[in-house]
């Protein structure tokens, strides 16, 4: 057996010297079978064993300091603190500079950089926005914590005022700053910790010694705490015993590790470049520290509408006759869908800018009868660009004279293999770039007539491990000191750490690469559709691509597991500022079931992005492929999307505006209740519906966990929890995905769907609605209600906002309104309202007059539901004055 092992990692070594990589052993495709890594995962193992050292279950450690820094001419001003910071240890870098910046009354900035030298930093376009309870103060009120620095050994507290909880405290970790690894560490204020990702992983982080690693990475995907994925963000969330919270960013996108530490809670940061930049925020609850982070990392775009229908894709449709095929089913089978996708299969050759003469050649007429059908149709374009310099492919030549290609390090054009063959990735952080690719869209948008964009294999993921020459493995670079915890080399499946963008390494900024092609292209889009928002879908991530680019979690398999996985994923997405996230719904890789495909299908109604999307290597898994029953009841999920689509809109509006999460976790809004901050299997839509999903094969019941609140069934008005308690089987026949209202919540819907195929545009531009309120135990509720066009970029655009409290027995409205408002005033022809703790209602009064009205009691809960048909009475979006008395006048 040691023979053969010998042997496999000798002939190893011979294959993988030209590819750049001495210790993986495959160069997977992008979707292949899910069982094909099980070989290579067995050698890769073996290959670790024999090396010692090389696999993940053994790194380097780095060296240890001999003298720690100690902090010396410390200044301290009203706005901040400076310092010098010293050693005398040979492999550190001394002296350091230390500037500690009170930026606001809820956000401080510790910087450590070395003066000496003009080190990587992250080329990053701060936002000043300042939001939250906790903002209020402005941006001169710095009194809402306070900052020590220790001078030795040096150390760092940041202590919130309000209670003295020390939230940032470095003193029980050294400072380590050398060339190729930084370290520093934080004790936590408690050992509630969310965020650090992209991985797929329960929601509540484990802290017994696990480490997160930021390095961004293609290939298949992989569950596991800290498991390296398609995105890098090194933000968590920490929510400390009071219910307040705070937030913690390291600015740096060099290879990283963040290891935890459980006693006591800890965190630490170690990272093989750049310098020490971080930024604490100090939030009077979870989301607040959201509304904090994305007030300064940007907010998110806010959606063209459309976008929030459903979205239908395969990769493998083959031609245009299938995709005619395929939306023939759903339009004749009244299955909501509001876009058309085509993945790569639809390119000629898999050629960027173009579309197969052939299997495609109506592409354009199908895009244009998708138009006809008030449909969209959004396209890939992938990073990679065929290698072929010789005039045959103009992309490459225009792209050659104006040297836009990342370079070797000897100055070459660095060629790595992708779908087209050899290929040749853009520098999305060179200005001559961002002409170049807006070229190439505009051509292709003049070809087909798109309504978005997906950028995927942006890791970026090449099927050679460095390029095809391979990588001087000679330069420190290549082999830095400290061997992160990657799931494999920093090479496997991207380019050589050398590879140049313009003035940057790939060292530095391979984790901005999918966040600046996500920067360009939205750039691009905005360029031929000036005056519509623009979509853009993007596999990697960074800090702040939420500002332009919606996200999709990769290449789930179709398993009950990798459902579920996706609830924690989506939910972290939003802790980072990307609203707009889903899952592959029925899954990507291998087949889907009848079961598994309706549940994940009820499951993809809710979340924020919805699409389901397959490979080529798998059957079709559209809600039409299936049984009679089984289309029906996933075309009842998704039709109860859109008549959730005004609160759904709501939520993005406000996600823009203020940087509220759209998918929370339950410790969000209920971050003093310990029994909520452990729960991924059932997540928040904004504050008031909360989704619980089945997740189990075969099951009929489902185990549900009710916060302290009032929870109604949000379709029936139900009273089902008073709250704080476990229902451990509730009802869920295979038909039904349960949905629950939240007490003290106004929802609008559209009033009816009956007999009608809805879209995005449609339902928001419906003039019927009603307003559903759902009283909280003090027999209050909230909400509201954003109409605009749906389409427009502009900031100024006309629209209106309805807002609604229902308190002491009296619902009223004000508004908000721009000018040119008018055409988006809505009739309100109903108004529920359930959980009225009285037996009897006596009167209900319209503008102070009365009113017919219908009321139902439930002895047995001690609640009703208040039914008032309003349809003719002139009520609408801009007034409603309703009042209703539960006492006789006599």
């Amino acid at each position: 057996m040691i023979l053969v092992l010998l042997l496999l990692l000798i002939f190893g070594e011979r294959t993988f010297a030209t590819s750049g990589d001495t210790s993986q052993t495959s160069n997977r495709e992008k979707h292949p079978p899910r069982g094909a890594s099980g070989v290579w995962k067995i050698l890769e193992a073996a290959s670790s064993f024999i090396k010692s050292g090389e696999g993940r279950s053994q790194r380097s450690k780095p060296g240890k300091i001999c003298s720690p820094y100690k902090a010396v001419n410390v200044t301290k001003s009203d706005t901040g603190i400076t310092a010098t910071l010293i050693t005398s240890d040979k492999e550190s870098i001394s002296p350091l500079s230390l500037h500690i910046g009170y930026e606001t009354h809820s956000r401080v900035r510790i910087k450590i950089t070395d003066p000496g030298n003009q080190r990587y930093e992250v080329p990053y376009p701060w936002s000043d926005g300042e939001s939250g309870a906790s903002g209020e103060g402005g941006l001169s009120d710095f009194s809402g914590y306070s900052v020590e620095v220790v001078e030795v050994p040096f150390a760092v507290r940041v202590t919130r005022a309000a209670d003295d909880t020390v939230v940032f405290d470095t003193t029980s970790h050294t400072l380590v700053f050398q060339d190729q690894f930084l370290s520093l560490g934080t004790l936590l204020p408690s050992n509630k910790l969310y965020g650090l990702g992209e991985d797929s992983a329960p929601l509540l982080r484990d802290l017994h010694g696990k480490t997160h690693t930021m390095w961004t990475s293609g290939g298949y995907y992989e569950q596991g705490q800290g498991v390296n994925l398609y995105g890098a963000h090194p933000f968590y969330l920490n929510v400390e015993e009071s219910g307040a919270a705070n937030g913690v960013l390291l600015m740096n996108s060099n290879a990283m590790d963040i290891g935890l530490g459980a006693d006591p809670p800890s965190v630490q940061w170690k990272t093989i470049g750049g310098v020490l930049d971080f930024s604490i925020f100090l939030g009077t609850d979870p989301v607040d520290v959201v509304r904090l982070y994305t007030g300064r990392i940007g907010r998110p775009f806010l959606p063209p509408v459309w976008s929030l229908g459903f979205h239908l894709c395969r990769w493998g449709y083959n031609n245009t006759e299938n995709m005619r095929s395929v939306l023939d089913a759903m339009v004749n089978k009244h299955v909501p869908l509001d876009v058309q996708w085509n993945d790569i299969d639809y390119m000629d050759d898999h050629k960027d800018f173009t579309y197969d003469p052939v299997r495609y050649k109506d592409l354009p007429d199908l895009n244009d009868h998708l138009h006809r059908l008030g449909k969209r149709h959004v396209l890939m374009v992938d990073p990679g660009i065929l290698a072929k310099f010789d005039q045959s492919y103009l992309p490459a030549d225009s792209g050659l004279q104006k040297d836009v290609f990342i370079k070797n390090n000897t100055g070459g054009v660095l060629v790595g293999k992708v779908w087209p063959g050899d290929t040749v990735f853009p520098d999305f952080l060179s200005h001559q770039t961002v002409s170049w690719w807006s070229k190439w869209i505009s051509q292709l948008y003049h070809q087909i007539n798109f309504d978005g964009i997906w950028i995927d294999m942006n890791e970026p993921q090449s099927f050679d491990d460095g390029s095809r020459e391979g990588c001087p493995w000679n330069n420190k670079l290549e082999s830095p000191p400290y061997k992160t915890n990657a799931r494999h080399s920093l090479q496997w499946q991207t380019l050589c750490l050398t590879a140049r963008h313009g003035d940057y390494l790939h060292y530095n900024v391979h984790n901005l690469y999918g966040w600046s092609e996500a920067r360009v292209t939205r750039h691009a889009l905005q360029h031929i559709r000036p005056f519509n928002r623009t979509f853009l879908l993007s596999r990697s991530t960074f800090v702040g691509s939420g500002q332009w680019t919606a996200h999709w979690t990769g290449d789930v398999h179709s398993s009950w597991e990798d459902m579920r996985a996706t609830i924690p994923q989506i939910l972290n997405m939003n802790l980072f500022g990307i609203p707009l996230v889903g899952a592959d719904i029925c899954g990507f890789e291998g087949d889907s079931n009848r079961e598994l495909c309706i549940r994940w299908s009820q499951l993809g109604a809710y979340y924020p992005f919805s699409r389901n999307h397959n490979t080529i290597f798998a059957a079709p898994q559209e809600p039409t492929s299936w049984d009679t029953e089984a289309t029906a009841i996933i075309r009842d999920a998704i039709t109860q999307r859109y008549r959730l689509l005004f609160y759904l809109y709501f939520l993005f509006e406000r996600a823009h505006s203020v940087g509220d999460p759209v998918a929370q976790g339950l410790f969000m809004q209920f971050p003093t209740d310990s029994l909520s901050f452990d729960k991924d299997r059932q997540f928040l839509l904004g504050s008031g519906v909360m989704v619980c999903p089945t997740l189990e094969q075969g099951a009929r019941s489902t185990w549900i966990y009710f916060p302290p609140a009032f929870w109604y069934d949000i379709w029936t008005h139900h009273l089902v929890s008073k709250g704080g308690e476990v229902i451990p089987e509730y009802p869920s026949p295979l038909d039904t995905i349960n949905v629950f209202a939240r007490g003290g919540t106004i929802i609008p819907m559209v009033t009816s769907l009956e007999g009608v195929v809805p879209s995005a545009e449609s339902v928001l531009a419906a003039d019927d609605v009603t307003i559903h309120c759902f009283l909280d135990a003090e027999g209050n509720a909230r909400g509201e209600l954003f109409v605009d066009d749906g389409l427009s970029e502009d900031p100024q655009r006309p629209s209106i906002r309805l807002q609604m409290v229902l308190r002491d027995q009296w619902l009223r409205t004000t508004t908000v309104e721009r000018p040119g408002y008018g055409e988006f005033v809505k009739s309100v022809s109903r108004v529920v309202i359930a959980g009225i703790q009285h037996p009897k209602i006596y009167w209900v009064y319209l503008w102070g007059l009365p009113i017919p009205f219908q009321y139902t009691y439930n002895e047995a809960e001690g609640v009703g539901v208040l039914d008032i048909p309003l349809q003719g009475m002139g009520a609408t979006s801009r007034k409603i004055d309703i009042f209703y008395w539960h006492l006789p006048l006599f």
